[in-house]
C-alpha cells in the first residue's frame, strides 16, 4: 500500500501517482506528509502575487487525502457512489483565501484526473462527484474547463494574486459561466490586456 507520505512525494517530484492496492485513509496526521505539503506550499505561493497567504495545513491535507482516493477510484471502478462520496468530499467549502490556495496546492491536479475518467466513461459516478467538488473550490476547478457555473462565489477572498491566477486559468480553461465579475473582471481584464501586449 502506498501511504500518505509517499504519495505526496511521487506526486509533488515527479508528478505522477501509482498504486500497487487500495490507499486507505490516515487515522492519525503524519509530521513528516505536514512538512511535505508545508514545504511544497511555500514554494508553490511565491508565484501569486500580492500579501502572502497563510497556509492551512488542515485544508491542504483533506485536499491531498482526496486526491489520492480521486486517483484510487479512477483506476478503480468497483467502488459505489455511496462509498466514493464521503472520500471525495472537503469537509467545509473555501471561505478565506489560505482556504483556495492551500486547497489548490493539491486540488489543481484533480481536473486532470476529471477529464480522465469522464473520457473512459461519461456516466460513471465519479465523474459527477468530482465536477461538483471543482465547482465549489473554484480556484482549482477552473481548469477543469466545465460548462456547469461555480457553486462559490468568484470572489477568492479578494485577495488581488488569486483573482489574477484565476484570470488566467479561465482566460486558458475557462468556460463562459466561469467568468468572474466585480473585482474578479477587473484582474481578468488586466490578464488578457497584458496577454495581447505580450503576443
Amino acid at each position: 500500500m502506498i501511504d500518505f507520505e509517499e504519495f505526496l512525494t511521487r506526486l509533488f517530484r515527479e508528478g505522477e501517482v501509482v498504486f500497487a492496492s487500495r490507499p486507505e485513509p490516515e487515522d492519525e496526521p503524519s509530521a513528516v506528509a505536514d512538512r511535505l505539503l508545508a514545504s511544497a506550499y511555500e514554494a508553490y505561493r511565491l508565484d501569486v502575487a500580492g500579501p502572502a497567504i497563510p497556509f492551512c495545513v488542515e485544508i491542504a491535507r483533506q485536499a491531498g487525502e482526496l486526491v489520492r482516493q480521486a486517483c484510487w477510484a479512477m483506476v478503480n471502478r468497483a467502488d459505489r457512489v455511496e462509498e466514493l462520496t464521503p472520500r471525495l468530499t472537503m469537509t467545509r467549502p473555501p471561505r478565506t483565501p489560505s482556504d483556495h490556495l492551500s486547497a489548490d496546492l493539491l486540488l489543481r491536479y484533480l481536473p486532470r484526473v476529471y477529464r480522465r475518467a469522464r473520457g473512459a466513461r461519461p456516466g460513471d459516478p465519479l465523474v459527477g462527484l468530482l465536477a461538483d467538488l471543482l465547482r465549489r473550490w473554484p480556484l482549482s476547478g477552473v481548469l477543469a474547463g466545465l460548462d456547469d457555473p461555480p457553486l462559490t462565489a468568484l470572489e477568492l477572498g479578494g485577495h488581488p494574486g488569486l483573482l489574477l491566477l484565476y484570470g488566467e486559468r479561465f482566460l486558458a480553461h475557462g468556460r463562459p459561466s466561469w467568468e468572474p465579475d466585480g473585482l474578479g473582471r477587473e484582474s481578468l481584464e488586466l490578464v488578457r490586456h497584458g496577454t495581447e501586449r505580450l503576443q
